[in-house]
């Protein structure tokens, strides 16, 4: 499922961008358009979420613990 909320939508992207994946196959995946795939691509690059290099996006080490610890909130919240 996608979600249709920011926080729900940036965490889908680094999901998605555990294997290496272009821009274009983020834009499919998560039925976004070109404007609002860049806004969170940037958010997340400057966050250092996930890393931009060749046209390709992937998780870093610091999204990884942050989709860590999202999923131990989301078990405890819910």
């Amino acid at each position: 499922m996608v979600s249709t909320n920011s926080l729900g939508i940036m965490v889908d992207i680094i999901r998605f961008c555990r294997t290496t994946k272009d821009k274009d196959k983020i834009v499919t995946r998560l039925s976004l358009n070109d404007v609002q795939t860049a806004s969170y691509l940037a958010i997340l690059t400057r966050q250092r979420l996930i890393s931009h290099n060749d046209g390709d996006y992937v998780v870093t080490e610091t999204g990884q613990s942050y989709l860590s610890s999202y999923d131990r909130f989301r078990k405890i919240r819910f």
